[in-house]
């Protein structure tokens, strides 16, 4: 309830800005980014962390791919004095014209996360390690004075790992698929210049790892 209401406010906010001019539907597809976040695990005793990250996309001819990494600061849940949040993920796939301010297309994706918490008074470590692969439908929309990429996707789990100080790491044969959705908005503040602002949810299937939801506000640089 608590996510479905996100969602709704951002969509509100992003409808009732003002438009300007018009944009191409590729206008930011070829682009390199940083950003600050604030993102929350939304299981119970969920921690709410900030981190940064780094973007870059590419598009040629329908083909497209992107590429992200993300560090946040903090264990994902309480309890822990210490611990943080590693991410890489990987798109790659192809886009068709709908009409001339959307296309919409197939993707495979592939993902990385280590969620890592320490407790100094134990003097104890644990982290837990994902990788997923699968695929989704990517989006790319251009509105007078706004462009939005947006992404629904499934990746099913292929390895996951769990470590804790003083024991060798396990390897599980039931792994964590992840269900994820995202939306990025880019508003141009000068020639190849955006300000992009996003909110993506990330749902593992398994008990152990997180739910994920993630506010993102950055810079990104067109070429």
């Amino acid at each position: 309830m608590i996510q479905k209401k996100i969602w709704l406010t951002a969509l509100t906010i992003t409808l009732a800005l003002p438009l300007g001019a018009e944009a191409s539907v590729y206008g930011v597809m070829n682009q390199v980014g940083v950003s600050g976040n604030v993102q929350g695990a939304t299981n119970r005793y969920g921690n709410t962390n900030g981190g940064l990250g780094l973007r870059a996309s590419l598009y040629n001819g329908g083909l497209f791919g992107t590429a992200k990494y993300r560090h946040e600061f903090g264990a994902t849940y309480q309890g822990y004095t210490g611990g943080n949040i590693n991410t890489i993920g990987l798109k790659l796939g192809y886009l068709f014209n709908a009409s001339n301010i959307l296309a919409v297309g197939p993707y495979v994706g592939y993902e990385y996360n280590r969620f890592a918490q320490s407790n100094a008074y134990y003097d104890s470590h644990s982290s837990l390690s994902t990788n997923g692969l699968g695929g989704g439908l990517y989006a790319a929309a251009s509105l007078p004075g706004v462009n939005f990429t947006g992404y629904i996707g499934y990746l099913g789990g292929i390895s996951e790992t769990q470590h804790l100080s003083g024991f060798a790491p396990t390897t599980f044969n039931r792994t964590s698929d992840l269900l994820q959705m995202g939306v990025n908005a880019y508003y141009p503040l000068m020639t190849n210049v955006s300000l992009y602002v996003g909110l993506h949810d990330d749902d593992f299937t398994q008990r152990g790892a997180p739910n994920i939801l993630r506010g993102d506000v950055g810079l990104g640089m067109q070429f």
